[in-house]
């Protein structure tokens, strides 16, 4: 078994497919679970954040690197996806708590799991 800590730092900041591989000794995931190799929830993962911070996003407004970004602007989170020059799904948290819970829940989401 995989302690917490680990788990989550793969799910966060880590490729959760190739650890998973690595670990139940498997080329793929088609006939395996993640739930075998994370067992964390998605409270834990938040907890983890609240103490350790979330992972830094590369993003401002100008930024176009393709994927999810978000950053903390006048007390405010933003996020949005961009991709192709275009920025899609944009959301505005003025709760700090709302816009980390959305912050992780999309990260663990993106990990391709499907453990959110």
């Amino acid at each position: 078994m995989v302690d917490k800590e680990t788990q989550i730092k793969i799910l966060l900041y880590g490729n959760a497919l190739d650890f998973a591989c690595k670990t139940l000794g498997v080329k793929n995931m088609r006939c395996h679970k993640y739930s075998n190799v994370f067992t964390v929830s998605e409270a834990e993962v938040y907890d983890y954040t609240l103490i350790h911070g979330i992972p830094q996003s590369d993003a401002t407004r100008s930024s176009m690197a393709e994927g999810f970004h978000y950053f903390k602007e006048e007390d405010k989170w933003t996020t949005f996806f961009s991709e192709r020059g275009s920025i899609f799904h944009e959301k505005n948290f003025k709760d700090d708590e709302l816009g980390k819970k959305y912050i992780v829940h999309t990260l663990l989401q993106l990990a391709g799991t499907g453990l959110y």
